[in-house]
């Protein structure tokens, strides 16, 4: 736990990243998982408004 950090140790600090082949794999999954995102969400929508008429034809036919 840090209690207090400056601006100057920041400048100090050692962040440790994946060599860069690794971070290119890293971004080409998170963007192949967003495009399925993507797909899922328009499937939902789909389905939403799907379900919507056919909730609206059943209420047109009471």
């Amino acid at each position: 736990m840090v209690k207090h950090l400056r601006v100057g140790d920041v400048e100090k600090l050692n962040i440790p990243l994946p060599p860069l082949p690794e971070q290119h794999r890293i971004v080409a999954r998170v963007d192949a998982l967003m495009a399925l995102c993507d797909q899922l969400e328009n499937q939902i929508e789909q389905q939403t408004a799907k379900q919507t008429q056919l909730l609206s034809a059943v209420m047109a036919g009471v």
